[in-house]
């Protein structure tokens, strides 16, 4: 009988990371009822049992097909015997702003919610290797550095939350050959093939052409991945140090700022922004960097407006401004 490839990647990810898998209390799996969720859903049933498996569904509401898809989770659980929690969202999305990214961010922050109600110590996501691929030829086209280039980390902390992604060795193909395999039912979501969204259209158009010029481009693409994965845990080892020298109780020190030199300067700036809360895309960053190293005297009258704050110099100094009159972490 076919195995299935997600309990092959669970189990050696789970003998490669001591110490991240519980020896005992609740695992949470993200679960959307997708094929690639389903394949860890039952890998991680079969290798830990079901007592120790929540299932955890986000239904943003933002599809037609969002409630069907969360009644076949929760129906798919009770008909194996495993517990389900299901968080609905109402996702506003600003103008100008990504549904995409808006729609993700709050995923992970209502996975954390999910997990920390249902007492699981991490929460598992089933990203494999094609959509790794994706991650980073994605990045790659937007002009993205080191960072955007590392793709989606094996795992990670947001929202006072683990995440860990085990299949990001596993090929989508293999994952569904073996529920087809098993008549182990899934779904597929619509979105994935609209080519209104460049994930899709490079999914659809751009990947089949690669596997014919290079058949081993998830493996290679994985390396350049985990080659720029460790050139930014460098780069932002060091702008850590520099921030440290860089903020004063009063906010950012300009001239110690600029002494530091345009590229390094720029990666503060990026730090202590994400420390804050705030992102920038990377041509308003550059652009709030070359106000400050303009002149000696530095942007005099920089003030640049964020969605929950203000980003204002005062003398010397560069800080956010809040409307309920906090301060800017370290």
């Amino acid at each position: 009988m076919l195995k299935n490839p997600a309990l092959a990647a669970l189990t050696r990810f789970a003998a490669q990371s001591p110490g991240l898998i519980p020896d005992q209390g609740r695992i949470g799996i993200a679960f959307s009822g997708g094929a690639d969720s389903t394949a860890l859903l039952w890998a991680a049933r079969e290798l830990w049992g079901a007592e120790r498996i929540c299932a955890l569904h986000v239904n943003h509401r933002l599809q037609a097909s969002a409630d069907a898809f969360a009644h076949h989770c929760a129906q798919t659980c009770r008909d194996i015997g495993l517990a389900y929690a299901e968080a609905v969202l109402q996702v506003t999305v600003a103008p100008g702003a990504s549904v995409e990214e808006v729609a993700r961010e709050a995923r992970y922050r209502a996975l954390a919610e999910l997990a920390q109600a249902h007492h699981c110590a991490l929460v598992l996501l089933a990203q494999h290797g094609d959509d790794q691929v994706e991650t980073v030829l994605l990045a790659l086209l937007r002009g993205a550095g080191p960072r955007g280039l590392a793709g989606m980390p094996a795992k990670m902390e947001r929202h006072g939350c683990t995440f860990a992604r085990p299949l990001l060795e596993c090929a989508s193909a293999e994952l569904r050959d073996w529920l087809r395999a098993c008549d182990v039912g899934f779904l597929d979501d619509p979105m994935n093939a609209n080519p209104a969204f460049r994930r899709s259209r490079i999914r659809h158009e751009l990947v089949p052409v690669l596997a014919r010029i290079e058949p081993a481009y998830r493996r290679t693409l994985s390396r350049s991945a985990a080659l720029c994965a460790a050139a930014d845990r460098q780069i932002q080892e060091r702008a850590s140090n520099h921030l440290r020298d860089c903020l004063w109780p009063e906010g950012l020190h300009l001239a110690t700022l600029r002494a530091l030199g345009e590229a390094s300067a720029g990666e503060v700036l990026r730090l202590w922004l994400r420390h804050n809360g705030q992102r920038l895309d990377r041509a308003r960053t550059d652009e709030l960097v070359r106000q400050i190293m303009r002149t000696e005297r530095g942007a005099h009258r920089l003030e640049l407006r964020l969605p929950t704050c203000v980003l204002r110099r005062q003398g010397a100094f560069l800080r956010f401004e809040r409307g309920d009159g906090g301060q800017p972490r370290a």
